[in-house]
């Protein structure tokens, strides 16, 4: 049911947001040019590497100085700012969705450096399909150091139903409406 769900989302997700996506597709061409989207390796379900997508929102080969980003980070071009506060650059990851490596709801996917410092209890959260929101990421996000929100992830493997998810989705929702989600696009957390 679940996949099903993420399906549906992804269905009226684009079709509701295709001039969002359009919108995102000229703010990087005209700032940067191609590539579109930035792709980096992530650790999904079962500690399986997959290609995550985002809506660049940093020059071209910006991760090369470092992958952390802070505010007024000059890599970040003009209209980036916009696309990462509003989470649109996270939007591309319906393709993901769409592809069966991610779902709508579940923790976010980790890259190999901090899946690799994870103890064997604290992978249990690659269990399941990662999410674009989770928990974690209505209850401090990357605000949490690595080990609350691993923790948070396993509350949520334990507790996860359809009506949870929904609750976890409207959350996200009105939290990027009201900008009270950190404008952080960077999954890594510090340990």
């Amino acid at each position: 049911m679940k996949r099903l769900f993420d399906l549906l989302v992804v269905f009226i997700a684009v079709l509701l947001l295709f001039p969002i996506f359009v919108i995102a597709f000229f703010i990087v061409f005209i700032a940067d040019g191609f590539p579109i989207f930035y792709i980096q390796q992530r650790i999904g379900l079962n500690g399986k590497i997959f290609h995550l997508y985002k809506f660049r929102s940093m020059r071209k080969d910006s991760d090369k100085s470092g992958s952390t980003t802070f505010e007024n980070d000059d890599r970040i071009f003009f209209g980036g700012g916009f696309l990462r506060k509003y989470k649109i650059d996270e939007l591309a990851q319906l393709l993901n969705v769409f592809k069966g490596e991610m779902s709508i709801v579940g923790p976010r996917p980790t890259v190999l450096e901090d899946f690799n410092k994870m103890t064997i209890h604290q992978k249990l959260r690659n269990k399941i399909t990662p999410g674009l929101t989770g928990l974690a990421q209505i209850s401090g996000n990357t605000f949490l150091k690595w080990p609350e929100r691993i923790k948070l992830d396993l509350e949520y493997i334990e507790k996860q139903s359809f009506v949870y998810d929904l609750q976890i989705i409207f959350k996200t929702f009105i939290m990027v409406l009201s900008d009270k989600i950190d404008s952080e696009t960077n999954d890594e957390g510090e340990w």
